[in-house]
């Protein structure tokens, strides 16, 4: 084990060789994904934050042991450097390398805690009102370390803190393993905001700030930013919110009497790296613990309630009623046991074009575990990992590729699939000018085949469908179906194949 110490806390040596030992069951765990973060306060009082990270595969370990410094040591020492130039980082305490077999198999970063409460997470929803003063001091800050040479190579929203301490904006950076120090050009300062989330007036305010701090043309700055964010957004739709705000996303989420499920959807929804302008629950008549469901998640969703009366299976006439109630451009649209992965809105808003719609898919969860998954489970990832869902509970099998989250690889495998890329009501999208022109839902349909009528519809009037079955995928909640049987099933059958046989394009029986 090698242990390095910053000189002012030497006296908290013997405790800090302990960490590996007593790590797990010490603090607060603020991060717990590749790697773990726990807030413990030192046998002083100190408050420190100590990180652990992930163990690293075989030729990385070789690679940290011989030829690379690890990612503790590369933090602790940049750290250093930073606040020597002048650019705040929470103070380095210690790092911790432990070895097995002469390979580097564990490594900790121990720092002070921040005092800072804020990250730019906070800007997932786009709204910059009253914020404008914060992005302006956030462009001098990052103007300020550019020009003493300092590129962070990770500025993404969850390392940036910020706070307002005496009237003053403060900001830190953090997971600072990956640096680059030399000179950083104008357009290379510019390219370091491509990771920031929020939309475009976001960056029309940080622009010209930075632009002054560093002295260059201001049009030029705010096209070199947008310009590196687009080519940003189209390599990393899984984690990054697009700056092209030039159509609004509603989300439709049918449900009838399932206020547990439906709340493991919401969460799904409150950690979306692209969040919806509008969210409306398309209720087929659900008792209150519903209504008091919603009303709960009002304050962090725009959640809005369309209900009618319970008469049975009329999931077709209160999603039309879901369609007259949306604002939004595009329509996204799923069902309340189906849990979104954070990337699922920014993959459909990603791949949306004009004279389409989008066919995505789905992977069934064993009962079991779809009453055991949490809302960390779900925050954090892990609920969407293969390795993750094996270890509690789920047998393999291919349907589960449908997690990968290769694009290359997703979208090879989107124009292998033979599945035809037909409507799925449980996860399909497509312009609200498409629904209304075809009409909407046929009324006269019960469960089965209701949504794939529409599909055709929209297939008989030159809507082509998009493949997404992989790379946006949702997790199906266990349920039964009592309210399926044969008559309605023949029923649906018929209409079904009069609109494919006589081509129509709208119904008589859908939106008025």
């Amino acid at each position: 084990m090698k242990v390095v110490i910053n000189p002012k806390y030497g006296h908290l040596r013997e405790w800090i060789q302990s960490i590996p030992d007593c790590f797990a069951n010490e603090g607060k765990v603020i991060y717990d994904a590749r790697n773990q973060i726990r807030l413990i306060t030192a046998p002083d009082g100190t408050a420190l934050c100590v990180k652990r990270f992930h163990t690293p595969r075989l030729l990385n370990r070789i690679g940290y042991t011989f030829f690379r410094s690890p990612k503790a040591k590369r933090a602790y020492e940049n750290a250093l450097t930073l606040l020597d130039r002048g650019i705040a980082t929470p103070e380095p305490v210690a790092y911790i390398l432990l070895y097995k077999n002469h390979l580097l198999v564990e490594s900790y970063l121990v720092t002070l805690q921040s005092s800072l409460r804020h990250t730019f997470y906070e800007f997932r929803d786009g709204d910059i009102s009253g914020k404008e003063s914060l992005i302006q001091a956030f462009a001098r800050f990052t103007a300020r370390m550019h020009d003493a040479g300092i590129y962070h190579l990770d500025y993404s929203p969850g390392n940036i803190l910020y706070d307002q301490i005496n009237g003053n904006w403060q900001f830190e950076i953090i997971d600072i393993n990956r640096l680059y120090f030399g000179h950083i050009s104008s357009r290379q300062g510019c390219k370091n905001f491509c990771r920031l989330w929020g939309k475009t007036d976001f960056f029309e305010v940080l622009a010209p700030a930075y632009a002054q701090a560093r002295q260059i043309d201001e049009a030029r700055c705010r096209e070199w930013i947008l310009s590196a964010r687009r080519h940003f957004w189209a390599h990393h739709p899984h984690e990054h919110f697009i700056t092209d705000d030039s159509f609004t996303i509603g989300v439709i989420v049918s449900t009838y009497n399932n206020p547990l499920w439906l709340e493991k959807v919401l969460w799904g929804l409150k950690n979306q790296v692209h969040p919806a302008n509008e969210i409306i629950i398309a209720d087929d008549g659900s008792d209150e613990r519903t209504r008091d469901l919603i009303e709960r998640y009002q304050s962090e969703l725009p959640l809005r309630h369309v209900w009618h009366e319970d008469q049975g299976f009329r999931k077709t006439t209160i999603l039309n009623q879901a369609v007259l109630a949306a604002q939004s451009d595009y329509l996204i649209f799923m069902d309340q046991d189906l849990i979104p992965r954070h990337d699922f809105i920014s993959q459909h808003y990603k791949h949306a074009r004009p004279g389409h719609f989008i066919s995505g898919g789905a992977i069934m969860i064993p009962e079991r575990l779809s009453y055991d998954i949490t809302e960390e489970d779900i925050r954090s990832g892990n609920a969407f990992r293969i390795a993750w869902l094996r270890t509690h509970g789920m047998p393999w099998n291919w349907k589960m590729s449908k997690l990968w989250r290769n694009d290359r690889l997703c979208a090879l495998m989107n124009r292998l699939t033979p599945t035809n890329a037909s409507w799925n009501g449980g996860n399909a999208s497509t312009w609200r000018e498409y629904i209304l022109k075809a009409k909407g839902f046929d009324t006269r349909m019960r469960y089965g085949a209701e949504d794939r009528e529409f599909g055709q519809r929209l297939e008989n009037a030159g809507i082509k469908g998009i493949q997404l079955r992989y790379g946006t995928p949702l997790l199906h909640l266990y349920h039964k179906r009592p309210y399926r049987n044969e008559e309605d099933w023949q029923n649906n059958k018929k209409i079904w194949q009069h609109t494919k046989k006589e081509h129509l394009t709208t119904t008589s029986y859908g939106l008025s």
